[in-house]
This record gives C-alpha cells, sequence and structure tokens, in this order.
C-alpha cells in the first residue's frame, strides 16, 4: 500500500500537484488492477478524481470525505 499525502488549501490544486501523483502512481507502477482512495476533503477528492480518470485513461477510485461540505459536493 501505497500514500501520498496533499497539502491542505485550493491554492494546491494544480497540474503540478497533478503531476507529483502522476509521478508517485508511475515509481509505484500502478496499473488498472490497483485503486485509488482519496481520503480528505473537497481538493483532496478534485485532484485524485482527477488523476483517476486521466492516468492509463482511467483507473478504479474510492472518495472518502472528511468534510460536510466534500459530502454534499
Amino acid at each position: 500500500m501505497e500514500s501520498f499525502t496533499l497539502p491542505a488549501g485550493e491554492e494546491y490544486k494544480t497540474l503540478d500537484t497533478v503531476k507529483n501523483l502522476y509521478e508517485q502512481l508511475i515509481l509505484s507502477r500502478f496499473d488498472r488492477g490497483d485503486i485509488l482512495i482519496a481520503l480528505g476533503g473537497g481538493v483532496v477528492g478534485d485532484l485524485v478524481g482527477y488523476t483517476a480518470a486521466t492516468y492509463l485513461r482511467g483507473i478504479q477510485f474510492i472518495q472518502m470525505p472528511t468534510s460536510l461540505l466534500s459530502m454534499v459536493d
């Protein structure tokens, strides 16, 4: 199991952060049989969801929101 920690805040919702996630996935040899799990608020869900949808043309993704706003979003 691999983990990647994202800094908090909207200012980190950037393509540079997505690039860092891609690099982590590549180094960890993620493939279509693996699953990304986003544990966090809206920024985490948005970034990990986008990354899952675009990495290898889509891999499985589970979102586990931790804030009320991200739960209803």
